[in-house]
């Protein structure tokens, strides 16, 4: 899926990623294919400035305000991700959004909200990640021929992901996509040079489904329920329960 999938190149293919933007599928991608996806051009922000933007939390969730992050989306710069990998002086930023719903209040009853979570199959390549759950989507930020705008694009980048994943279907929209805060990990080397940007996109009803079965389930589970996976979580997904959920 397209959660922490594209934080290395090991990982983006070995995860059972579906398919790169060049359509090549994952599976079958030669050493012509991998060198292709090193360089891309991926988004990144110098790490030093970033510390000075927002305060600096080695491990956890950092929470954020539009205008911080429209400052990093103006400022950041596209560079070849096969530079990027081993470099702490950037950050790559990486969109990541869970999937929320909030069932309408009836009777006086007060609304129940809950989660999209994600869980890998035997059907994915990576055998250390069967059965890991996941909240989140997300990906790399390549640049394209129809940027309007930075901040326009970073919620284009964020959709596409989304809808890489899941579809919406039965009248199900999109209500709000809800900018969090930014999740950091420098306590692991791939963390070091990764940031995401936390979203919460809030849709209408509960008919999203995944659109590969044979690499991963999903179902909605109320917030109440969620800290029964919290172990079998991946990183990311601990750290936005352990900080914004929970």
């Amino acid at each position: 899926m397209a959660t922490l999938r594209s934080l290395r190149l090991k990982e983006r293919c070995g995860k059972g990623d579906k398919r790169r933007r060049d359509n090549t599928d994952c599976k079958t991608a030669g050493p012509q294919d991998i060198m292709t996806i090193m360089e891309e051009l991926v988004f990144a922000f110098p790490t030093d400035h970033l510390w000075k933007l927002i305060t600096y939390k080695e491990k956890g969730l950092i929470r954020g305000n539009r205008e911080v992050l429209k400052k990093i989306i103006q400022n950041g710069l596209f560079l070849k991700r096969s530079e990027l990998e081993e470099d702490p002086s950037f950050k790559q930023i990486i969109p990541y959004a869970i999937i929320s719903n909030k069932e309408p209040e009836r009777g006086g009853v007060r609304q129940r909200q809950s989660f999209y979570l994600f869980r890998r199959t035997s059907g994915q390549t990576e055998k250390r990640l069967h059965n890991k759950f996941s909240l989140g989507v997300g990906g790399h930020m390549n640049p394209n021929d129809s940027m309007e705008s930075r901040e326009q694009y970073l919620i284009d980048e964020l959709k596409r992901e989304l809808y890489e994943e899941v579809k919406l279907l039965n009248e199900c929209l999109i209500e709000e996509i809800e900018f969090i805060g930014f999740i950091n990990d420098d306590t692991i080397p791939v963390g070091r040079v990764h940031i995401g940007l936390l979203y919460n996109i809030h849709v209408s009803n509960k008919e999203v489904y995944i659109n590969e079965t044979d690499k991963m389930t999903a179902d909605w589970i109320d917030k109440s329920n969620l800290a029964e996976f919290y172990w079998e979580m991946e990183t990311w997904s601990k750290i936005a329960f352990d900080f914004y959920i929970k």
